[in-house]
This record gives C-alpha cells, sequence and structure tokens, in this order.
C-alpha cells in the first residue's frame, strides 16, 4: 500500500478526471484554490453540486492511499475522512503533481500541531513565505518555543507562528467552544465539497470544526448522523449536530447545521448561500431527523 501527502494548501478532490471543466485547467496547472474560487460564476457552483464533480478536499500534509494512476491523474483515499463505503478513506481523483513521490516518516519522536485559524502563514527555514495553510492543517513538529513551532513539511522544514496552534474561543466545554469557532465563520460562502474557510458545504463545515478541535468525525451528513451519540430535542446543547432527511424526515440524510441554543442552527445552507444562523423552525424543520452528540 503506497501512501503519499498533500503537497498544496487544499487539494480539490474530484469524482473523475472527465468531471474537470476549462473553467478548472487553471486550477490544476497552479494549484491556487483562491484564484479558482475567484473565477467561479454561480453556475458553475451550481454545477459543481449538480453534479457532484468535487467529492470532497483534502488539506496540506494529509495522507492519502494511492490505488492507482491514470495518466496525470491519482485514485486516492484520504486517510483522515472516514466514509461508510470504504475503510482507506474518501476515494476520488487528485492530479498527480499535487502529491508527495514519496511518504518519509522522521526517525526520532516527534510530536504533531493542529492549526486552528482561518489562515496560517507556512515559513520556510530563513523565516520567508512559502504558502497559507487552512483551518485544520495537521503538522509534525519538532521544535517549539514561545513565538514558533519549527514544523516538517512535505515543502521542507519551515516554521508558523505559535498563536496559530492556540484556539482563542473559550466555553465550559468542547460543545461551546465547536460553537464559538463556527460562529467566526458567518459570511463563509457555500462551496460543494469544501472543508475549508474559503468555502463550506454543510458536512464539510461540521468536519472542519470538529477536526480542528481533534474530533476526527466522518466526512458526510449520512455517516455523521450514523455515527455520533444520539441526542434527544429536549437536551439538546451547544455544539450538538441536528440533521435533516428527505421525504419529511424518513428518507436520506441531506443536511446538517450546528446547534446554536435559543431554537437556532449554525449551518452551511446552499450553493449561492453563506454559513448563517437559521432557525429550527425555518423551511427545514418538517425534515428534522434527529441530533448527534462528538464532543462528549
Amino acid at each position: 500500500m503506497e501512501i503519499r501527502r498533500i503537497k498544496v494548501p487544499t487539494v480539490l478532490v474530484w469524482s473523475a478526471p472527465t468531471a474537470v471543466t476549462k473553467t478548472d485547467q487553471t486550477y490544476l496547472k497552479t494549484g491556487d484554490l483562491a484564484a479558482w474560487l475567484a473565477a467561479l460564476k454561480p453556475a458553475d457552483k451550481d454545477r459543481l453540486a449538480d453534479s457532484n464533480s468535487i467529492v470532497t478536499e483534502a488539506l496540506f500534509n494529509d495522507r492519502v492511499v494511492l490505488d492507482r494512476v491514470d495518466g496525470d491523474w491519482a485514485h486516492v483515499f484520504v486517510t483522515r475522512q472516514g466514509n461508510r463505503q470504504e475503510r482507506r478513506g474518501y476515494p476520488g481523483w487528485v492530479p498527480v503533481t499535487q502529491l508527495t513521490t514519496t511518504d518519509e516518516e522522521l526517525t526520532y519522536p516527534t510530536t504533531t500541531v493542529r492549526l486552528v485559524h482561518a489562515e496560517t502563514t507556512l515559513l520556510n527555514e530563513d523565516r520567508q513565505p512559502v504558502t497559507t495553510l487552512p483551518l485544520g492543517t495537521l503538522l509534525t513538529t519538532t521544535g517549539q518555543d514561545s513565538e514558533w513551532i519549527q514544523v516538517v513539511t512535505p515543502l521542507g522544514k519551515g516554521w508558523i507562528a505559535a498563536d496559530a496552534a492556540k484556539l482563542g474561543v473559550t466555553g465550559a466545554d468542547d460543545g461551546d467552544r465547536l460553537l464559538a469557532l463556527g460562529q467566526q465563520f458567518i459570511g463563509t460562502p457555500y462551496l460543494w465539497g469544501g472543508v475549508t474557510p474559503q468555502g463550506f458545504d454543510c458536512s464539510g463545515f461540521i468536519y472542519a470544526l470538529h477536526r480542528a478541535l481533534d474530533y476526527y468525525i466522518p466526512r458526510d451528513a449520512q455517516d455523521q448522523f450514523a455515527n455520533g451519540y444520539p441526542v434527544a430535542p429536549e437536551s439538546l446543547a451547544a455544539g450538538d449536530l441536528v440533521f435533516f432527511a428527505r421525504e419529511h424526515g424518513t428518507g436520506e440524510i441531506h443536511h446538517v447545521g450546528i446547534y446554536a441554543g435559543s431554537g437556532k442552527m449554525l449551518h452551511a445552507p446552499k450553493p449561492g448561500e453563506a454559513v448563517q444562523l437559521a432557525p429550527l423552525t425555518g423551511k427545514l424543520a418538517p425534515e428534522y431527523v434527529g441530533a448527534r452528540r462528538f464532543w462528549q
């Protein structure tokens, strides 16, 4: 089993190489997600959702299982994203150029650090900016002081500011902290398949918040509902997940939000909209199917 790592800040994981359109070609060459997003028109964003072109995203330094290579594309399994249909991780296609050629392990003891801000600058050994990494990126550390953390990455040794690993939100428990972290992203645009602050889909938003607090939960809403601890309506607390299903709550799970207290939820609704607070008594109310908790 070959293991590779992601070597760009965020990789789009495609359902198939044929899902790529002319609009996406620049991203494939540069790996510049921000530029790709800026070029997307509303119709393009709708297309991504309607055709399931992008199934998820993987973050810098994430491990993937390399299944096979077909020309310029690699079929991989993203190991940190649970999926009920594949024990190796979330399946999809990525450009070969966005993967490392090996997965070298350090022979001496190390620790890891998780980035908890929307964006963190990665510096090289000379403290010069290299790239910008998103929330939830996990890095191997080899040293630290009060101001800087030394890291080992697919791009070589480097540095990040120590503050990048300090959450900066407080609460009585992790449910409160999940909600407080999520509220920082109100206004973030919806992006089908997105798991970063550059764009979230509904379950990607939930996955990203939990990952930042070191809770590894499944990637998709259906799997999140199947794995969390059930919570009765009268016991809902901040940070609990609320789920909605088709056919008036009897069919397939299609949406998830995070309970925000006072009868509201925080969620990423749909293409063309942004992360927002909404009442549980809104148009989704007839499709409510239950709540789950991962933070205890």
